[in-house]
């Protein structure tokens, strides 16, 4: 949630300090960055043990940095503190996605509780694209900067109070063998082919979240809709995500994860594309939710492939989930950069036809081909 007041607002912040559109993209593109290095140290460092500490310290950087947003009004001082925050962003994710993996009880449904995790995602999601439209229509930018930071203690307690009930290894942390914890050895995990396939998944998902994230309120303000209505959109389109992800692990368990995480993606595709034909808040509140209900259901048919395919003698918990994150991280790198680019070119309309579609064949492309000679995927 803290992240979230912050990131719905940076777009419109960065044209409200006159930024062209493909510097926009740079900027923000930044941050996730970052975050993808320090995703693989991050997961090779990760001990259940101390995972409380290291979120705590991670967690309090990004709010440091959601306070400094404010005071970033040139290139180098927004790329500063966005950089650092992207780097805190990568490291907490990846310690607490393992960390909530690895409590999980032996006999527990993976599939359902995989859904519940990034269902409360989207309610932090979800509220803090409420608040931040909000407050930064009635307040000012620099208003929804303070309270962002402000939400990092909310974090904090959480992580204090409720995390020790996760703290007692089960079966799934103490019997298991685990592959060594050498960065050599997380270089060659990328290379499994059935994480390789999960993080082809989550890289074309983030991929386009990232372009209707950064450019769609981009978009609602170019036809008069207003922060505050940006705001509900986003908010109720992951309200829509926060809904169905835990309900997702059903459906999931019934039609398998792979069917649904394609099917997913390609249908937000689909809906993305209608986006040029919008010209009220009405109409985009209807696409952006059917586009929320989409990628839910492909987000937890993916995290599931992330616990039910990647066998954890051969990759450890941390170095998986890094890798499954940075996947993600490279889609938000080249969501908001690529789409600056593109948006140069084609206009915020164009972009919302051309950058799905073409997303759509390259991601059918590339599982193609990672399936025909999954050991020789990178050659030739």
């Amino acid at each position: 949630m803290q992240n979230n007041v912050s990131w719905l607002i940076i777009p419109p912040y960065l044209q409200h300090l006159e930024f062209p559109m493909a510097a926009i993209g740079s900027l923000i593109s930044l941050s996730p960055s970052l975050s993808l290095v320090s995703r693989i140290p991050t997961g090779i460092v990760y001990k259940q043990s101390r995972a409380r500490s290291l979120i705590t310290l991670a967690v309090a950087v990004m709010g440091v940095c959601s306070f400094f947003y404010r005071f970033a009004v040139s290139a180098l001082s927004f790329a500063l503190v966005h950089g650092i925050n992207g780097l805190a962003y990568g490291a907490a994710t990846t310690l607490y996605m393992a960390y909530y993996v690895d409590s999980l009880s032996p006999d527990e449904n993976r599939s359902h509780a995989m859904g519940y995790y990034v269902g409360s995602l989207s309610v932090g999601y979800s509220t803090g694209n409420f608040l931040a439209g909000y407050l930064a229509d009635g307040f000012g930018y620099g208003a929804a900067f303070s309270v962002a930071a402000l939400l990092s203690l909310v974090a904090l307690a959480f992580v204090w109070t409720l995390g020790g009930r996760l703290a007692p290894a089960t079966a799934t942390t103490t019997q298991v063998p685990r592959a060594q914890l050498r960065f050599s050895a997380a270089l060659k995990a990328v290379f499994d082919p059935s994480l390789l396939e999960v993080m082809i998944v989550a890289l074309f998902l983030n991929f386009l979240n990232q372009v209707g994230g950064v450019f769609f309120p981009l978009y609602g303000l170019a036809i008069g809709v207003t922060l505050t209505q940006v705001g509900v959109i986003r908010g109720i389109y992951t309200v829509c995500n926060a809904v169905t992800r835990p309900l997702s692990g059903l459906v999931v368990t019934r039609f398998g994860h792979r069917r649904l995480s394609r099917a997913g993606f390609v249908l937000q595709s689909a809906l993305l594309m209608l986006v040029p034909l919008c010209a009220s808040f009405s109409t985009l509140l209807a696409v952006s939710t059917g586009s929320g209900f989409m990628r839910a259901v492909a987000i937890v048919g993916n995290a599931v492939g992330l616990i039910e395919d990647v066998d954890e003698t051969k990759v450890q918990r941390g170095v998986a989930s890094g890798i499954y994150n940075a996947a993600g991280d490279l889609g938000n790198i080249l969501g908001p950069s690529a789409g600056g680019m593109i948006a140069a070119f084609t206009g915020l309309g164009g972009l919302f036809v051309f950058t799905p579609f073409v997303s759509t064949l390259l991601f059918f492309l590339v599982l193609w081909r990672l399936r025909l000679r999954p050991a020789k995927f990178w050659s030739n």
